[in-house]
């Protein structure tokens, strides 16, 4: 694919500045952060204000290699670099080359790669940058982004990230958007915008880009509110964090068992549930504490006699014997028998077969009734009972199936909260939907 400079190419037109809001002047003038971050609906001025940073801070850096992120080529082409390109015609020398993925401005070289999985890691590993400007961040992987900030190693570097919101439990958000001892150290600098940080959209416009997104409340939220809030179709929709968590327990617990959900390669999680039993009222339960095992995060995979260590440091803390139950899943045959195996292990071993959409009319009913809380020292449970979602394929075809994403913790749940009766044949009221 030839590459394209202003000699080729007497086409292009200037770039029309229109008017920057106070917002989008303060970013101009104050990204000097080590991570710079513009967030918010669409239309609001993000992309074009940071364009016109970029140009800046690569045109003062004493240094010449920097980078440009995004999901794919295409959109960063689309998105960034036709604009950029605008910006500069006829006032700087550039040559921009898609299939070799690089942009020079001047002598100054920006490479230019996909984000859209997690190969990108390699394509920029060894790569040493003196700035990044990451479009669309919050579609890139987690791992990607590490290791891009790694690359930004040289004196003065800085990174400017762009992006719509997402769930509120995405990563971006809570550990840099939200990270206040970031922010507070001046590592990490934040702007949010909306629509009215765009001086330059017609109110008429304004009005039809709500209309288009009238239909979907999500998409109304995040697209044009700017707000990160949960995806439509949360299997635990009456889930209130203020209401379904806890930090002193409430209540007495009659009963305790350990629960499981089991993964070779993935997430293996254990939850300590507690029991209050009422006869008039119904049993209450309470997710005391949890441990979460991701072997893809970690990079290494955990041994079942490891799981069995985490299982004895649970037992132990929780002086838990053999009048309790630990229930481990249907699919953990080799945990089970090395549990069966290790004289540590003084509760009973039992195994928990799961009956999907019974289970999560249980639960659904006991969260919406207030009756299953978590201690709010239990991040992960209290992520995935927020993003735990209906699959919308599996419905248009007839069935409710949960997603297998974000589903760890609510699986883990199951045993804590069912096990007990399919064990004893106790019934547990459950109160009609």
């Amino acid at each position: 694919m030839p590459s394209r400079n202003q000699g080729k190419n007497s086409r292009i037109k200037p770039f029309q500045y229109g008017l920057f809001s106070k917002k989008a002047l303060d970013f101009l003038d104050n990204s000097n952060a080590f991570v710079n971050i513009s967030h918010g609906s669409v239309r609001s001025s993000k992309t074009i204000t940071t364009n016109v940073r970029w140009l800046e801070f690569i045109g003062n850096s004493p240094h010449d290699k920097f980078l440009l992120t995004g999901k794919t080529r295409d959109t960063i082409e689309r998105n960034v670099i036709e604009d950029l390109i605008k910006m500069i015609h006829g006032k700087l020398h550039y040559n921009y080359d898609k299939y070799d993925g690089f942009l020079d401005i001047g002598d100054k070289r920006t490479y230019i790669v996909g984000f859209n999985d997690e190969g990108a890691t390699a394509r920029i590993q060894g790569m040493t940058v003196a700035g990044w400007y990451a479009d669309e961040i919050a579609t890139a992987p987690e791992s990607a982004v590490k290791m891009a900030m790694s690359r930004c190693s040289l004196k003065g570097a800085q990174m400017f990230w762009t992006m719509n919101p997402d769930s509120p439990y995405h990563y971006i958000y809570t550990d840099y958007i939200k990270n206040q001892e970031l922010k507070d150290k001046g590592v990490v600098k934040v702007w949010h915008y909306t629509l009215d940080d765009n001086p330059n959209l017609s109110e008429e416009y304004v009005e039809q880009l709500k209309l288009l997104y009238s239909n979907s409340q999500l998409q109304y939220k995040r697209y044009i509110l700017g707000q990160w809030v949960i995806a439509e179709g949360a299997i635990y929709d009456q889930f209130v964090e203020s209401e379904n968590t806890f930090t002193d327990l409430p209540e007495q617990i009659h009963e305790m068992n350990i629960c499981c959900d089991y993964g070779v390669s993935t997430v293996t999680t254990f939850g300590v549930m507690g029991i209050h039993k009422d006869e008039l009222l119904g049993n209450s339960y309470y997710l005391l504490e949890e441990t979460y095992y991701d072997a893809e995060e970690q990079g290494v995979t955990q041994s079942d006699s490891q799981r069995v260590d985490d299982i004895v440091t649970l037992q132990n803390k929780y002086k838990l014997n053999n009048n309790n139950t630990l229930f481990l899943p249907h699919d953990a045959a080799s945990l089970k028998s090395a549990c069966e195996q290790d004289a540590r292990i003084v509760m009973n071993v039992e195994t928990y077969a799961p009956n999907t959409y019974e289970d999560i009319t249980t639960i659904q009913n006991l969260i919406a009734t207030r009756r299953f809380k978590i201690h709010t020292s239990c991040k992960h449970s209290i992520s995935q009972a927020q993003t735990y979602s209906w699959d919308k394929k599996a419905q248009q075809r007839g069935e409710d199936k949960p997603l297998k994403i974000d589903d760890h913790c609510p699986d883990m749940w199951r045993g804590g909260i069912l096990g007990p009766r399919n064990s004893s044949g106790m019934i547990l009221e459950i109160i009609d939907m």
